[in-house]
């Protein structure tokens, strides 16, 4: 939890935000009338049963395809390490710095060291994500949790280890996990840069 709300930062913005959500389960406005995104057993097919394994996707960030980038549907930021940057040479002249805190499910807080927005490719689609950035150290390259799952309008599942979301034309996408990269994880941190066609892999 923590980084920049949608609302902004102000104590007002807050609270008016939070009236919003009151204001919404009163007069309920009507829903766009998306397709529906459903997941059936053939999703399954290639993912090995029973597991435990958290969905890990691989994305394009900037000019670079960024594997082990977890899908988190409980954090409420888009994270993304310094370490991950510096492999990528994403020019941090672009970050604005921030002193803001991090929470973690134990309570403990984190410094974040600033904010950055970079495009993200999946399937095709495009949007802009505003990084949270940190120091800390973990088997992941980044992590994307409820802003950009909500900008998507995507529906992860790690049961079925993949991510659907809507096209451009309507037409649902489907983004499938690394099962393999995931179970890598308890073996290895090594998350060293690997390069890929005419793009870097991290």
């Amino acid at each position: 939890m923590g980084g920049s709300p949608p609302c902004g930062d102000s104590v007002r913005s807050v609270k008016d935000h939070r009236r919003q959500e009151v204001t919404s389960k009163k007069w309920p406005s009507k829903l766009e009338n998306d397709p529906q995104i459903t997941f059936s057993p053939d999703d399954a097919i290639s993912v090995h049963l029973p597991h435990n394994d958290p969905l890990l996707i691989e994305v394009g960030i900037a000019k670079y395809d960024v594997a082990k980038v977890l899908m988190d549907t409980g954090s409420s930021v888009d994270l993304i390490f310094r370490d991950t940057l510096d492999k990528m040479g994403v020019d941090l002249r672009d970050m604005k710095p921030s002193s803001r805190s991090l929470t973690g499910f134990n309570g403990a807080s984190e410094k974040m060291i600033g904010t950055i927005k970079l495009p993200v490719y999946a399937c095709g689609v495009t949007r802009t994500v505003k990084f949270s950035i940190t120091r800390t150290k973990a088997p992941y390259n980044a992590i994307l949790g409820t802003p950009w799952l909500h900008s998507m309008k995507a529906i992860s599942s790690t049961y079925h280890q993949c991510v659907k979301f809507l096209g451009p034309n309507g037409q649902v996408l489907t983004l499938r996990g690394d099962q393999q990269a995931a179970r890598d994880l308890l073996i290895t941190t090594d998350s060293a840069p690997k390069g890929r066609d005419s793009r870097s892999h991290t």
